[in-house]
């Protein structure tokens, strides 16, 4: 066996055995403690497989010199197809929206109320956002920064993308069946939609991986989707019917993924034919 694929095998059974202790634990608690801990799983994980089957290969891609485009690339990206998105949905359901005037409140509860929108909006942005990576950054030294390179050399660009997506989903399905993440829709939509549409932004995280050589264009566009979706989408959708087509499980969102994945291959080939891949991470340096 390969020290590529005895290193994947090694950081998805751990990840995956150890996530569901705390994926278990959390669904009886509901304590935060152990969604904390279980987002630092996979990136606990893939430092640790770094070192030990990689060292001095700079195998998670930890490097803050990257091309500015990919950085801006990273924060339109899910800016765009969820703005979007969720304001068809809106437009579709009538105007689902609770206002923006009551977006404080709906986030900060009794500690909002009286704080005006567009104040809490640009101050809480940058805050928000860093403590957005700080989470992100635990999925994504794992999934992006050491898994998918390595995938990308054992088995090549489209295997190590539905590789990647597809367990990074399952990893997320304990929590879905506990009813306590994504579960505002029927569950068998909701399995299926969500799984679709980690398989679509997956291709979006695996390019800037592969063509920046740095994981940090994967944790903004994890820590800027998921900001905006849960602090500051969700509070003002209203209507029960907006994550049917708004979200991580909403059609509109697949779709609009769906063209920019299209976009995305058709860049990534004409930049393969003139550059090396993500593996160039695990050649010595």
């Amino acid at each position: 066996m390969s020290k590529e694929k005895k290193s994947l095998l090694i950081f998805y059974g751990i990840t995956l055995s150890v996530s569901l202790i705390f994926e278990l634990l959390y669904i009886f608690t509901k304590s935060d403690l152990f969604v904390s801990l279980l987002m630092w799983v996979p990136g606990i994980t893939g430092i640790v497989c770094s070192k030990v089957f990689f060292r001095n290969q700079g195998a998670l891609g930890f490097k803050f010199k990257v091309r500015p485009l990919y950085i801006i690339l990273s924060i339109v990206i899910p800016a765009f197809y969820l703005v979007l998105t969720y304001a068809l949905a809106w437009v579709v359901l009538k105007d689902p929206t609770t206002g923006i005037d009551t977006l404080p409140k709906a986030v900060l509860g009794e500690w909002g109320e009286g704080i005006p929108s567009g104040t809490y909006i640009a101050v809480s942005f940058i805050p928000l956002l860093i403590s957005s990576a700080m989470s992100a950054a635990g999925e994504e030294l794992g999934w992006r920064g050491f898994a998918y390179p390595v995938l990308e050399k054992e088995f090549g660009k489209v295997k190590a993308v539905i590789i990647n997506g597809f367990i990074w989903a399952l990893w997320h399905l304990p929590l879905i069946l506990g009813d306590v993440y994504q579960s505002k829709v029927n569950i068998v939509y909701g399995i299926i939609a969500f799984i679709v549409l980690v398989m679509l932004v997956t291709v979006i995280y695996c390019w800037t991986r592969s063509v920046s050589g740095s994981v940090i264009p994967a944790i903004l566009l994890h820590s800027v989707h998921n900001e905006l979706d849960q602090l500051y989408l969700q509070p003002l959708s209203s209507n029960e019917k907006v994550p049917y087509y708004a979200g991580e499980q909403g059609i509109f969102t697949i779709a609009v993924v769906a063209i920019i994945v299209v976009l995305v291959i058709v860049v990534w080939k004409k930049q393969s034919k003139s550059m090396n891949t993500a593996y160039i991470t695990l050649e010595e340096k």
